[in-house]
């Protein structure tokens, strides 16, 4: 169920500019993840820490795959 959550939260990230810009200026990896987690909780999504690590190996993998 959470992964289904992150899915829902990611979805909506990418149709907020507002909530892309906030994420954007997250340099941090670190801070990053928890700033991922904490919006979605404010957003009644609940998401493990290692799911949201998972989505950006994933999308790391998926776009060296692409370019290489």
């Amino acid at each position: 169920m959470s992964q289904e959550n992150f899915e829902r939260f990611r979805q909506q990230v990418l149709g907020d500019a507002a909530l892309q810009l906030e994420l954007r200026e997250v340099t941090n990896q670190e801070i990053f993840v928890q700033r991922v987690r904490q919006l979605g909780e404010e957003r009644g999504y609940s998401f493990t820490v290692e799911e949201v690590e998972a989505a950006m190996r994933a999308g790391r993998r998926v776009w060296i795959e692409r370019w290489f």
